[in-house]
């Protein structure tokens, strides 16, 4: 099983498809299950070539509703694993905003020596592996950090960001889902 994490997508905003149009783009580009969770373009799908179905339903949700972002494949054992590392539970701190995950492709991967705080003091990355970046977001002010800027800058590449208590109720739907 994977997840698809399209950046900047919010089902049924203007720019975004519906969940009926992202789920049959998708369905429509080789999956055998597609399962839309919650409204932030994130998305579980069972596909033998899960990229190839992910680029077959662009130019469909291009079409359908002006969507035309980065989709970021992850098989979900690898979320499962980073997660189990238990970093966050080794930085606990009462100036935490939201613990994050960031997904990321493209460009070079970070060499900052981690923990790594940004000049702003409102983002900490705490682990950076295969294209996945946990972190702390602050909010000193009206605004939180934002790890996907952090990440893209760094990178070169494209990243989107949930948060963990996103990230835990999608690996508990995908247990569910298994069944």
């Amino acid at each position: 099983m994977h997840v698809v994490f399209y950046r900047n997508l919010n089902l049924g905003h203007t720019g975004s498809p519906n969940r009926e149009q992202l789920e049959g783009a998708l369905d429509r580009g080789g999956a055998s299950r597609v399962k839309s969770f919650q409204t932030n373009g994130t998305v579980l799908l069972e596909a033998e070539n899960p990229e190839r179905v992910v680029a077959q339903a662009a130019s469909e949700l291009v079409a359908a509703a002006g969507y035309d972002d980065a989709a970021i494949v992850r098989p979900l054992t690898d979320l499962e694993r980073v997660l189990a590392l238990g970093v966050f539970e080794k930085h606990q701190s009462p100036h935490t905003y939201r613990e994050t995950v960031t997904i990321f492709q493209g460009g070079k991967e970070p060499s900052w020596s981690l923990p790594w705080t940004n000049s702003k003091d409102d983002v900490d990355v705490l682990h950076i592996g295969d294209g996945i970046a946990l972190c702390l977001i602050r909010k000193p002010r009206n605004s939180a950090g934002s790890p996907t800027f952090e990440m893209e800058r760094a990178t070169g590449g494209v990243a989107t960001t949930r948060t963990r208590g996103s990230i835990d109720r999608l690996l508990n739907t995908a247990a569910r889902w298994k069944q």
